[in-house]
C-alpha cells in the first residue's frame, strides 16, 4: 500500500506543478511561425491582397488610343483633288471618374487586406487550440500512466490475496476490470493524440516532423486581449468603405466622356498638309439607366449597414458569452486550488490509511480513489476549457450564425 500511495501522490505532484500562467511559449511559437509560413490557404489570401493591391494602378487605365488614315472623295483640297487623312482619336471618362476608381480600387486592397489578417489570427487561434489540446492530453496521459500502475498493482495484489483465501473472487475480478478499463483508457488517449498530431500537420503543412514534448497543462495569459476583435471591426469597416466608394463611382456616371482627336490631310497635287483637331462631349441623354444602378447600389449598401449592425450585436453577445465561460472556469479552478487539491490528497491519505486498518473494504477504498482522481480530472478539464474559452477570445473567433 505504501507504494501505490507513492505512485497517486506522484501523479498529483505532477497536476499541482502545472497550475501557473504560461504568457510566452517557445515551442508554440514555433509551430506558428512554421504556419504562417506554409499554410496555403494564407497564402492564397496573401495572394489575393496582393492581387488587389496591383489593381489600384489600373483605375487611369485609358481606352485604346485610336490610330486612322481615311480617303474619301468628297474631302477634297483647294486643287479640287481629295485628301489622305492620317489622324489619332482618344477617348477620356471626365477627370474625377479615375479617381473615384483609384477609391473604390484602394479600399477593395485594404479590404481584402482586412480578411487576410482575419484569416492569419484564425490560423494562429486553430494551432493554439491544438496544442493546448494536445499539451491535455499529454497530461491526462501521464496521470493514467500512473493509474495504470495503481491498477496493476491492485490487481496483482486482489490476485494474491484471493489465492491465499484473504479475499472473494468479486474483489478479484473487480480489480481486473479496474486495471484493463484504465489501460483501454490509456490506449484511447495515445490514439487521440495522434490525431490531434495530424490536424496540426494539416494547419502546420511543413516538411519537418515535430513533437510536442510539453506535458505541463498551464493557464493561459496574453497581452492585448482585444486583438482579435479589432480586426473584425476594422474588417466591417473596410467593407462599408468599399460600399460608400462604389455609390460615389456610380455618381459619376452622370458626368460627360471626353474625346479629343488631331488629324492632317495632303495629296500629291498639295505642297502642304492640312491639320485639324476635333475635341468632343458624350453627354447622357437617357437617365433610367443611371438612376437604376444608383439605387440599386444604395440598397445594397443599405443592405450590407443592417447586416453589420447585426453582426456587432453578435459580436458583442460573443464577447459576453466567452467572458461568462471564463469566469466559470476560473470559479472551478479557484475551487481546485483552495479545496479540492488538498481534499483530493487527503481523500487518498484517509482512505488508504481505513483500508490497512480494516475501517473500509475494497470497493470503498475504489470509490474513494476513484472520487479522488474525479477532482484532479476536473482540474484539467477545467483548465482545457478556460485556455479554450481565452484563445478565442484572444483571438476573437467569431463565426456570425
Amino acid at each position: 500500500m505504501k507504494k501505490i500511495y507513492r505512485i497517486i501522490c506522484l501523479g498529483m505532484v505532477c497536476l499541482t506543478s502545472s497550475i501557473s500562467y504560461s504568457q510566452n511559449n517557445p515551442e508554440l511559437n514555433t509551430l506558428i511561425e512554421a504556419a504562417l509560413a506554409n499554410n496555403k490557404e494564407l497564402s492564397s489570401y496573401q495572394l489575393q491582397t496582393d492581387a488587389s493591391k496591383a489593381n489600384i494602378g489600373t483605375a487611369f487605365d485609358f481606352d485604346k488610343t485610336t490610330v486612322y488614315y481615311g480617303y474619301d472623295e468628297n474631302n477634297v483640297a483647294p486643287n479640287d483633288k481629295a485628301l489622305r487623312v492620317f489622324g489619332i482619336e482618344q477617348t477620356f471618362s471626365f477627370p474625377t471618374v479615375y479617381g473615384a476608381q483609384r477609391k473604390v480600387y484602394k479600399s477593395q486592397w485594404e479590404q481584402n487586406r482586412a480578411l487576410h489578417e482575419i484569416q492569419k489570427n484564425k490560423l494562429i487561434l486553430n494551432v493554439s487550440l491544438i496544442y493546448e489540446q494536445i499539451v491535455y492530453t499529454q497530461n491526462k496521459e501521464k496521470l493514467y500512466t500512473q493509474l495504470d500502475s495503481l491498477y496493476a498493482a491492485f490487481s496483482k495484489a486482489g490476485s494474491r490475496k484471493f489465492e491465499l483465501g484473504e479475499s472473494n473472487y468479486l474483489e478479484k475480478i473487480t480489480a481486473e476490470a479496474k486495471s484493463k478499463q484504465i489501460r483501454t483508457t490509456l490506449i484511447q488517449l495515445k490514439s487521440q493524440k495522434q490525431a490531434l498530431y495530424e490536424q496540426l500537420k494539416s494547419l502546420v503543412q511543413g516538411e519537418d516532423s515535430f513533437q510536442v514534448s510539453n506535458d505541463e497543462l498551464s493557464l493561459l495569459y496574453l497581452e492585448n486581449v482585444s486583438t482579435g476583435k479589432e480586426l473584425q471591426k476594422n474588417y466591417l469597416e473596410t467593407v462599408s468603405n468599399t460600399f460608400s466608394s462604389q455609390i460615389k463611382l456610380q455618381n459619376q456616371n452622370w458626368l460627360p466622356d471626353l474625346s479629343v482627336e488631331l488629324f492632317t490631310g495632303t495629296n500629291k497635287g498639295l505642297g502642304y498638309h492640312q491639320n485639324g483637331f476635333q475635341i468632343g462631349i458624350a453627354i447622357p441623354l437617357f437617365f433610367s439607366g443611371n438612376i437604376s444602378k444608383r439605387k440599386t447600389a444604395k440598397l445594397e449598401q443599405q443592405s450590407w449597414e443592417a447586416m453589420r449592425s447585426n453582426r456587432e450585436i453578435q459580436m458583442e453577445s460573443f464577447y459576453m458569452q466567452k467572458q461568462a465561460e471564463l469566469n466559470q472556469h476560473r470559479e472551478m479552478i479557484k475551487y481546485y486550488t483552495e479545496n479540492g487539491q488538498i481534499l483530493s490528497k487527503e481523500i487518498i491519505k484517509t482512505a488508504d490509511m481505513s483500508y490497512k486498518n480494516g475501517e473500509i473494504d475494497f470497493f470503498q477504498y475504489i470509490q474513494s480513489m476513484e472520487n479522488a482522481i474525479s477532482i484532479e480530472s476536473d482540474y484539467l478539464e477545467n483548465v482545457l476549457s478556460h485556455n479554450k474559452s481565452y484563445l478565442e477570445l484572444h483571438y476573437f473567433n467569431f463565426n456570425e450564425q
